[in-house]
């Protein structure tokens, strides 16, 4: 077997590993999530040192090794610079490698959610990061199996007739005569419902197209919030981290 191999990938996590190395978390197309090692990519003059930073998209070379694979070269594709200058979207950028981090498991390559991780990270720059997050979180977890039932009551299957609710623990909405076998059962309006209809449809660049009103997006992000923590069982550190920045008419917000 050939000890060399090249991989496309994102990274999702680095943290420092000794005097010089940094111990990576990437998320590549070739095969998924893997954990690799760059030798020496800590040090102020290394040729590695861009390529592994967090969030980069990189073209990496790597060595086999009997516990770790190593990265040998590494180029970068794209680095994001205009997220990097700005601390919100360095925030949204950081949030949405934590979801992808926490959502995966390692060895299992998935093309098409690695083109949807790349997709938002260009959207971060140029659209509103708020409603790209959004748009990630329904996305990736419908891509990888978790989509939540948004068409009818996940209970019994009704058309959803008068007040709907949304409850993470029954996998989407729930109509009223429902609703009581779910104590996470929250209310959720039809315009919530068809926002987040768009949000899982849409191509993410379609969305500035939507004129969504501040409680609307607090609706989302907390129903999305309860979702994601229902299935993940913990909250993203970055999650915490974005509510100290204002939302769009200067509420704090995710």
């Amino acid at each position: 077997m050939n000890k060399l191999y090249k991989l496309e990938a994102v990274v999702l996590r680095a943290r420092d590993c000794g005097n010089a190395d940094k111990l990576l978390v990437i998320y590549s197309r070739e095969q998924g999530k893997l954990k690799v090692m760059a030798h020496g990519a800590a040090k102020p003059a290394s040729r590695k040192r861009g390529s592994v930073q967090l969030f980069a998209q990189s073209r990496f070379l790597l060595n086999r090794g009997r516990e770790l694979d190593s990265i040998s070269q590494g180029e970068i594709i794209e680095m994001f610079s205009p997220l990097r200058n700005d601390l919100k979207k360095i925030g949204y950028a950081s949030y949405l490698v934590e979801l992808v981090d926490a959502l995966t498991p390692e060895g299992e390559p998935n093309p098409a959610f690695f083109e949807l991780i790349l997709t938002a990270l260009h959207l971060l720059v140029s659209e509103d990061p708020e409603l790209v997050a959004r748009s990630f979180e329904i996305k990736a977890f419908a891509m990888l199996g978790y989509r939540p039932s948004l068409e009818h009551c996940t209970h019994c299957r009704s058309s959803l007739p008068g007040q709907l609710y949304f409850s993470p623990a029954a996998g989407g909405v729930l109509c009223k005569d429902c609703r009581a076998a779910y104590p996470d059962a929250r209310t959720c309006s039809r315009g919530v419902l068809e926002l987040l209809k768009l949000f899982l449809r849409w191509h993410p660049a379609r969305l500035r197209q939507l004129r969504i009103d501040r409680p609307d997006r607090d609706r989302i992000r907390l129903l999305m919030y309860e979702f994601i923590r229902y299935h993940l069982e913990r909250d993203l550190k970055s999650a915490a981290f974005l509510r100290y920045f204002p939302a769009g008419d200067g509420k704090a917000g995710v």
